[in-house]
């Protein structure tokens, strides 16, 4: 699995909001989910998501932006292992 210092990154680079810690926990059980499937080659969902997390789709949807950054940003990098493996 791809490590958590490139959301650490990501996070710094594009988001400047204080964040609480619980908001910060989710963020990296988010990209932790959002890992594992695009890893298994499973689709990402909001509905799947919330599946796994045990939250509220309409909860997560506040979160939208930062999971399409995550999964884009965890999609290029098993792209770049997957090359390279090929």
């Amino acid at each position: 699995m791809i490590d958590c210092a490139l959301l650490i990154d990501m996070l710094f680079e594009e988001y400047y909001e204080d964040l609480t810690d619980g908001e910060a926990n989710l963020i990296l059980d988010i990209y932790r989910v959002i890992d594992l499937l695009v890893y298994n080659h499973e689709p990402v969902t909001l509905v799947r998501l919330g599946h796994e997390l045990g939250i509220k789709t309409q909860e997560l949807s506040d979160y939208l932006p930062i999971i399409i950054t995550i999964l884009n940003k965890v999609e290029d990098q098993y792209a770049e292992v997957r090359q390279v493996t090929d």
